[in-house]
């Protein structure tokens, strides 16, 4: 589970040594600064997915800085790569600078100084982090270090779900379905190479975990094969072997991921005066009919039952 820390609790003269403490410990070590006259306040979830870390990150204006003293005292091998969703970030580093708006991000190299100015028109900024061991990205992008403190474009569709991918793994990294951990290191060099114009690189299990987690966030109106393989960069062919690799095809891993997402929808007492059929729409069924069966089929009652078993229990 991930590790949380907010600053709420903390009195405002306690609060920017709590938070300096807090990022240090947990995944990167700074020093930090507020910017204006604006309150410290902050919060982070943390979670670690093999060597990789992955932070989700909002705080009111402050500067975070990494001086050549902290480097030398860090010992510090990695990479951080920003996904800006709120506010705007200046990240300067070895004479790059880039301002980072919503919709880009941005690579870091934490094992030199930088300084990073967290700042928005709502007093907040949000961001992703995904930290990484150095060697590994250098290995599969040499040169890296060059598109430091540039702005990397995330608009398309590759580089939203991995944006997507990461908020998942820290906010719902339990996942059901999840075969194994992503690896962020290949995630993150697909976006530095189409950020350089170059093709994505991405192995055909990675590719399934893009399209699995695409398909997730838009399972009520799927787009057609031919259309979904151009976005992300692949013949119809390749995309049809990424599902056969896993002994399915890819209407019938559609028609799992909408048959658990209407279980998991009927499962909610929240919901229980929404029409099963308003629900299967949600889902992306054609209609009510249709989702029965296809339930029944996986779990051998019907929505309705489903949906009676679980208010009993309640």
């Amino acid at each position: 589970m991930p590790i949380s820390v907010s600053t709420d609790p903390i009195r405002p003269t306690e609060r920017q040594a709590f938070w300096t403490e807090a990022i240090c410990r947990s995944f990167a070590n700074i020093e930090t600064k507020p910017l204006g006259s604006t309150l410290v306040s902050g919060h982070f979830e943390f979670v670690e997915i093999g060597d990789a870390k992955l932070v989700r990150f909002d705080s009111s204006p402050q500067c975070y800085t990494r001086d050549a003293r902290l480097v030398s005292r860090a010992g510090s091998d990695e990479f951080m790569f920003d996904f800006q969703r709120r506010g705007r970030s200046a990240m300067v580093q070895a004479g790059n600078e880039g301002t980072i708006d919503p919709g880009y991000g941005v690579l870091y190299d934490a094992r030199r100084p930088f300084e990073d100015r967290l700042f928005g028109s709502e007093q907040r900024a949000e961001l992703l982090i995904a930290t990484v061991p150095a060697a590994p990205l250098l290995r599969s992008v040499p040169g890296a270090e060059r598109l430091c403190a540039k702005p990397v474009p995330l608009s398309g569709t590759i580089a939203r779900s991995i944006a997507a991918m990461v908020r998942n793994e820290i906010s719902l990294p339990d996942t059901p379905g999840r075969q194994e951990e992503p690896d962020i290191v290949a995630f993150l060099s697909a976006l530095l190479r189409l950020a350089a114009g170059a093709s994505h690189q991405l192995s055909r299990p990675n590719l399934f975990c893009l399209i699995d987690t695409y398909l997730r966030a838009n399972i009520a109106a799927v787009r057609p094969v031919p259309a979904l393989a151009a976005e992300f960069g692949i013949s119809e062919r390749t995309f049809h072997r990424i599902f056969a690799d896993r002994d399915t095809t890819f209407e019938r891993h559609v028609l799992h991921l909408r048959v658990e997402l209407l279980r998991n929808l009927l499962r909610q007492t929240s919901l229980a005066n929404i029409s099963i059929a308003r629900l299967a729409h949600q889902c992306g069924f054609a209609d009510a009919a249709h989702a029965a069966r296809a339930f029944k089929n996986k779990h051998g009652t019907t929505p309705r039952d489903f949906r009676a078993g679980v208010l009993v229990r309640f």
